[in-house]
């Protein structure tokens, strides 16, 4: 069994996705009442809720830096703190900007700092069920999803969405909480120990080192008798020579450039924009399209949470799949990108325009969206390796962050523009299934260098 602590760390990496992805999803709901307050367009009302998101996904390198610089624990606890802040003052908005700076920045970089370091550290936790234990972690977020649009819909007819804000604030605070339970997992104190050793080596090796370059640059006899004169046979005064700054052996390449350098990888984090991008106009559009088309606040609301139920669901499949060695995890990931953009596709077709008809595409698309999420972390360790896992997830959540910035307001624009919402989903939907194809360079790939592997093999035993 793997160490027990580390399951503390999974179940408050759970309950963190549980609060911020919860809040940050149900944002559709407040599309709807604030553009009864505020005479604004929809365009930049639905960017409040992208630059949320854009924020808490799209700051993972710093986020990562910060991570490198201090423990995983502290950075949890100063999103905790922001966070905090930023929902605690929103009951006395007066305006859009006002939401933006508070719900949209300041709020979105204190989930990005919450959700970073404790996703990943779940992940580090474990070893032998990585994949399971992240599939499960992920689905955290998706819960969060299904209760919290009925819980802001009823905090909203008691309280008045301005009130419903005092009620969110005191639900974050709890992830200070949580975030004290993190601690750092056996393979990071290995790591740590690793460095300094290395660090110490390279200390040695270079102070062992000084005198021969100091002297093969000065040339000449030097005396290091006690007392005697620091000059060469040429009667050179090399005091100063001596004490000359040593040199430096080749630096490593840097960490930024070995996933920069990576090919499946920078393929993934584009694919990650795109994929993000089309889920973004449906999370947060979504909501205000159905009412548009018949359907009431309360089915609205309804459809979200199918939407995240179903996604909660994935999250834990995609997990369970991940762990099986005989799949593919990456072609896993792009059927279930085909599936995502056809279902985007078909909420534009008339016919589909009924409860029943959106609740059925509403739970193959959060199924499909959960295996994807499930399969995210485990990607990225498949990808670059478990060392390189932190910054390899930083730029994945920056991806995803730009993603969700663009999405709802280019969406909210062309609904504005053209008065259908059928382009939004049209360009949401094309995005998605392109950029599935561009990823099947990976596992065309992988099969290519496999086949020739094999057939090199065969020809060594022929010999």
């Amino acid at each position: 069994m793997e160490n027990p602590w580390g399951i503390v760390i999974a179940v408050a990496a759970f309950l963190i996705q549980f609060i911020t992805f919860g809040i940050c999803l149900s944002f559709g709901i407040y599309v709807i009442e604030l553009q009864n307050e505020f005479d604004t367009g929809l365009s930049i009302i639905s960017s409040v809720g992208s630059i949320h998101i854009g924020f808490q996904l799209g700051l993972g390198p710093f986020a990562s830096f910060l991570m490198r610089k201090m423990s995983y624990r502290k950075v949890c606890l100063l999103g905790a703190v922001m966070s905090s802040v930023g929902l605690s003052v929103l009951p006395f908005t007066p305006n859009i900007p006002y939401l933006i700076a508070f719900f949209g920045v300041i709020t979105g970089i204190g989930y990005c700092l919450l959700y970073l370091p404790s996703h990943t550290m779940s992940g580090l936790w474990f070893d032998k069920n990585r994949g399971l234990v992240t599939g499960i972690v992920t689905s955290g977020s998706s819960l969060g999803g299904v209760v919290f649009p009925h819980l802001i819909e009823f905090l909203i007819d008691v309280f008045g969405w301005r009130g419903s804000f005092y009620i969110l604030a005191a639900v974050n605070l709890q992830t200070l909480l949580l975030s004290g339970l993190l601690r750092e997992s056996p393979i990071q104190r290995s790591w740590k120990r690793i460095r300094k050793k290395n660090i110490d080596n390279v200390n040695d090796l270079t102070d062992s080192t000084k005198t021969i370059y100091t002297i093969a640059e000065i040339g000449g006899d030097i005396n290091y008798q006690n007392g005697a004169s620091n000059h060469n046979s040429s009667g050179i005064d090399v005091s100063k020579k001596i004490t000359k700054q040593r040199k430096k052996p080749p630096e490593e390449k840097s960490r930024a450039m070995k996933l920069m350098t990576n090919l499946p990888y920078v393929l993934y984090i584009i694919n990650n924009l795109l994929w993000n991008f089309g889920a973004s106009v449906h999370l947060l559009l979504g909501p205000d399209y159905f009412t548009k088309v018949g359907l009431n606040v309360t089915q609205a609301a309804s459809l979200l949470s199918i939407l995240q139920g179903t996604t909660t669901i994935g999250c834990v499949i995609g997990g369970i799949l991940g762990n099986l060695r005989s799949i593919n995890r990456c072609l896993l990931f792009i059927v279930t990108n085909f599936v995502s953009g056809f279902c985007l596709l078909a909420f534009t077709v008339p016919l589909f325009h009924t409860m029943e008809a959106f609740a059925f595409i509403n739970s193959l698309f959060g199924l499909s969206f959960g295996i994807c999420l499930g399969l995210l972390v485990i990607l990225v360790s498949d990808f670059v390796g478990s060392e390189l896992i932190g910054e390899g997830m930083g730029y994945l959540t920056l991806t995803s962050g730009v993603g969700n910035f663009i999405g709802p307001p280019l969406g909210g624009y062309l609904v504005q523009t053209t008065g259908s919402y059928n382009m939004a989903f049209y360009l949401a939907g094309a995005a998605t299934l392109l950029i599935g194809l561009v990823l099947m360079v990976v596992p065309i790939s992988d099969c290519v260098r496999r086949s020739k592997t094999y057939v090199i093999t065969i020809n060594e035993k022929g010999k």
